[in-house]
């Protein structure tokens, strides 16, 4: 079901309900001030009925029946009588009124009675002579019918409401809605080759604004992932094809002609050369998209922050004996301090950290500190090389991104965006701060899961 055939549902619903309830409430008061009302009549009709009691013997019977023609309303089916109590008065009554109406009269002294559409009312009064009991009852016609035309009136007026809302919620909502239906039409039209074009925001402020905002900002991410994807593959053809230019053109230069066992040498190193930069390129290219994951879908477990980082550091070591990186403090005592890690790709990120530090510092020392605050440990990565430039360093994370002061220096541009991956995906932060031509920092910072406080 739809949204508007919902929404009509609901409002024809509810607003019945209300409309009958409100019927019912008037039905019900408007029953009960008839009945209090008649009941008041009655009352004075008893009044009038012992005053003229009392004061009978001093009239004639031809004066008495005169004021009862001239001065008497005679209510709709009236009876009047008047009984003096005593000894099996209540059989001697000319008509037949609920016991409990009699039983409330001998104890209260004024009782009134409903039954079917007849009431009565009743009152005891005393003279020389004994107790009497008057009593009246009478139909309220006029007051039935009324009730009767309200009744009517109320069924027409509800029937009419309830048919009038259906069509009000439906024709509302309808408009209301109308909004949403234009903004699914529009972006139903939207796909890849007008991924630029938006939903029209006319209100900032509803929700239907508030809605289209939302569906442009998720356009926007689509449109720059696309880009992105569109810059990556770009790159990436790029990075790959040169080393692939390199290795045919020196093969098919091999085997031109014959050539000497030196020149096939050469030849085949610099294909070596060539073939290695594409292994790494491609490993690379295939590692970024592995941690392209959720943390909670890597297998972790507690890790040494010292052990880490001195396996890191013996890994370092074989792949280049010749770096001049080295701790700037004992790390010994940060083998308490425990972090929830992927062991291997945490080391395929410090590596690359390392390796940037060595290769853009032409063989000048880089040092490595850690600081504990508690609830975090930072990993600071400092060289004394060519720097990077301050608006270069928010592109560090773009794969394939190399600064202009770089270009001449080995490299493929995705080991910096996949170590903030990784050290994303670990929850922690990336952060670098440099000055060309005097050295940059990376400091890496890591949740911590427990540690040891005596050693601090």
């Amino acid at each position: 079901m739809k949204i508007r055939n919902r929404l009509s549902l609901f409002f024809a619903i509810t607003s019945s309900l209300v409309l009958f309830a409100l019927g019912i409430s008037v039905y019900f008061f408007s029953s009960q001030y008839r009945q209090r009302e008649f009941n008041i009549r009655l009352l004075r009709r008893v009044d009038i009925t012992e005053k003229m009691f009392l004061e009978r013997e001093s009239l004639t019977e031809q004066s008495y029946e005169l004021i009862r023609e001239q001065f008497l309303n005679v209510l709709p089916e009236e009876t009047e009588e008047v009984m003096q109590i005593k000894d099996g008065w209540r059989d001697s009554l000319m008509y037949v009124y609920p016991v409990e109406f009699l039983d409330e009269l001998s104890s209260a002294g004024i009782a009134y009675y409903l039954e079917d559409n007849r009431q009565g009312a009743g009152r005891l009064f005393h003279l020389s002579g004994g107790d009497y009991v008057v009593i009246i009852s009478a139909a309220d016609l006029i007051g039935i019918n009324v009730l009767k035309n309200l009744r009517n009136i109320l069924a027409i007026a509800m029937c009419s409401g309830i048919a009038l809302m259906i069509f009000l919620s439906h024709t509302v909502t309808g408009r209301l809605l109308r909004p949403i239906s234009e903004k699914i039409r529009k972006a139903n039209t939207i796909s890849v080759s007008n991924l630029h074009e938006r939903l029209r925001v006319f209100n900032p402020d509803d929700e239907i604004g508030q809605l289209a905002i939302a569906f442009n900002r998720l356009l926007d991410r689509l449109d720059a992932a696309f880009n992105s994807q569109k810059l990556f593959v770009a790159n990436a053809s790029h990075e790959i094809r040169n080393p692939l230019t390199a290795i045919i053109g020196e093969a098919d230069l091999a085997l031109d002609k014959e050539r000497s066992p030196k020149d096939y040498q050469e030849a085949l190193k610099t294909i070596q050369t060539e073939a290695d930069r594409l292994n790494l390129l491609v490993n690379n290219l295939l590692q970024l998209s592995a941690v392209s994951y959720n943390l909670s879908e890597l297998r972790c477990e507690p890790v040494s922050v010292a052990s880490l980082l001195l396996e890191t550091k013996g890994k370092f070591d074989l792949l280049d004996a010749d770096n001049q990186l080295s701790f700037e403090q004992d790390i010994t005592p940060f083998k308490g301090v425990l972090i929830n890690a992927n062991r291997t790709l945490l080391q395929t990120a410090l590596i690359n950290i390392f390796d940037n530090a060595h290769k853009f510092s032409s063989g000048s020392p880089v040092k490595v500190s850690v600081e504990f605050t508690g609830s975090f440990v930072k990993i600071a990565v400092k060289d004394q090389g060519i720097g990077i430039a301050a608006e270069d360093i928010p592109k560090l994370p773009q794969p394939f991104f190399r600064a202009d002061n770089v270009r001449n220096i080995k490299g493929t541009g995705i080991g910096i965006p996949l170590t903030v991956k990784i050290i994303e995906l670990h929850a922690g932060t990336f952060e670098v701060s440099s000055v060309v031509n005097k050295g940059t920092t990376v400091t890496i910072t890591l949740p911590v899961i427990s540690h040891l406080e005596q050693v601090f």
